[in-house]
């Protein structure tokens, strides 16, 4: 095939170009009969009626309840990597691994002269791939704040929580893991209740200031109760287990109570104190048997704690203080062997305090110790400690480094651990978290 510039060079320009004749003229005939035109059409009774209905149809109206609860929805994404190093002989679980904790959506969105809707899924990895449970969805919490009633049944301060939430009980008990100053959750709170319990059923709220401070109110009754804490496999909420940790399940019914001031002390000074109070008659209690059996027991379950707290930001200054303490008692009943259900009675404590340096660099401590419960014939204390620093990037993007030390109880092997938690929320953050300070 000749190049396109061979074909330009083949003609001579040189060479004279043989001439054309005229191009005849086309005459247009005119058509032999004239051209018919269409005249409109009229719609037909039965295609009005179906455009009518067309446009009459149900559309999302801009100012409809629908449009406003998706106009105003809040949706956030948190991230959780957490990595963790020990030297313990028995560290296969949760250690010597970079893990992808919490990857957790949360949504909230007012609800038209009612109060607001919330929800949280948490795809967690249940302790890490070496506990066999692996990365798995969680409903965390699902449901409705009620702040307006018709008709005044009650004060404006008063508040109905309705669905499946995080229980109000001491101070913590609503933040969850990516929300905790501290690596992990103290060791008393995961000894005592498993983690944070969540119920299901509904909760009525009052908050009531007064001169220079606050005071607020809870209770709470369910017909179901879970103990979720993120590094443990199936995430705490296994139905079925001879551990204290992770047992869950209401045959009827569990209560939940809730008192806490606050008082502003002066010169950058508040303080505050609480006390709550979970109460279960009949608590499904499944304790393994010989065999792989499961025995089911209804046993009564009543902790009741003591929670305080206190705060100081000097004036015109970045750095702050806080400190937290919590003490807890545990009253329990276990199966012992094939003599039926015996009581035992357990205390446990925790202690946390964090400096603020800048908005950008804070540390912390925490300790803890708590009672092993069981049937052992001498008591058995465990503890878990941690320090660690953190420094935020921006309020929604923050890296702490630890150092924890564990003691499961005595003579088990006590170990150290190291490593590093980077937490980012992206979009709004969850909002259902109830606030310490007011």
């Amino acid at each position: 095939m000749p190049l396109v510039g061979e074909l330009f060079d083949a003609q001579d320009p040189e060479e004279p170009v043989e001439a054309v004749g005229p191009i005849e003229s086309i005459e247009l005939q005119e058509p032999t009969a004239p051209m018919e035109t269409i005249a409109p059409q009229e719609p037909t009774a039965a295609e009005l009626d179906a455009l009518a209905a067309w446009l009459g149809q149900d559309t999302l109206d801009r100012d409809s309840a629908t449009a406003r609860f998706l106009h105003d929805l809040e949706f956030g994404v948190t991230l959780d990597l957490l990595s963790a190093f020990t030297e313990a002989g028995n560290s296969v679980d949760q250690y010597n691994d970079l893990r992808l904790r919490s990857l957790q959506l949360h949504f909230a969105s007012p609800v038209a002269e009612t109060g607001w809707a919330f929800a949280t899924v948490d795809y967690a990895d249940g302790g890490g791939r070496g506990t066999g449970g692996g990365s798995e969805w969680v409903l965390r919490e699902g449901g409705l704040w009620i702040e307006q009633i018709p008709g005044g049944l009650w004060p404006e301060s008063m508040r109905l929580e309705v669905g499946k939430f995080a229980a109000d009980l001491g101070a913590w008990n609503t933040v969850y893991a990516n929300e905790f100053p501290a690596p992990s959750l103290d060791g008393a709170r995961r000894t005592v209740f498993g983690g944070n319990v969540v119920l299901t059923g509904f909760a009525l709220h009052q908050g009531l200031p007064f001169d220079g401070g606050h005071f607020r109110w809870s209770v709470a009754l369910a017909g179901d109760v879970e103990r979720q804490d993120v590094d443990l496999p199936g995430n705490g909420i296994n139905p079925s287990t001879a551990a204290p940790i992770g047992r869950f399940g209401i045959a009827n019914w569990a209560g939940t109570a809730r008192a806490t001031s606050q008082w502003n002390l002066g010169d950058g000074h508040e303080a505050r104190a609480g006390v709550s109070m979970f109460y279960a008659p009949n608590e499904l209690l499944f304790t393994s048997a010989p065999g792989g059996a499961s025995v089911r027991n209804e046993t009564r379950h009543f902790t009741y704690g003591l929670d305080a707290g206190w705060r100081w930001q000097p004036a015109r200054s970045a750095m702050a203080h806080e400190l937290s303490f919590e003490i807890w008692v545990d009253e329990n009943q276990y199966r012992n062997g094939v003599s039926g259900v015996t009581g035992e009675d357990g205390r446990a404590e925790w202690a946390w305090y964090e400096f603020t340096y800048s908005e950008a660099l804070r540390f912390g401590a925490m300790l803890s110790r708590h009672d092993v419960l069981g049937l052992s014939a001498i008591d058995l204390d465990g503890s878990y400690h941690s320090a660690y620093s953190t420094w935020y990037f921006s309020p929604s993007n923050r890296v702490s480094l630890f150092l924890t030390h564990t003691n499961p109880q005595d003579f088990v092997e006590k170990f150290y651990t190291v490593g590093a938690e980077w937490v980012v929320d992206l979009g709004a953050r969850r909002a259902n978290v109830l606030p310490r300070w007011n």
